[in-house]
């Protein structure tokens, strides 16, 4: 029987979910290492935000 794949395309299945399970766990890792990058991030949005409604409430300038 035929196969629905050529020769190079049937040493490539499998490869796909090796890469997505690879990027996932270092996803996972990054979210989980400490310090948390999360708080981190929102604390530092929350500071520019500050900033830039105390800029915008010196119009006078």
């Amino acid at each position: 029987m035929r196969s629905a794949f050529p020769p190079s395309a049937r040493h490539q299945r499998g490869a796909a979910l090796i890469e997505y399970s690879i990027v996932t766990m270092l996803a996972v890792i990054v979210l989980v290492a400490q310090p948390n990058i999360i708080l981190e991030l929102i604390d530092s949005l929350r500071k520019a935000y500050a900033s830039f409604t105390y800029a915008l409430s010196l119009g006078w300038l």
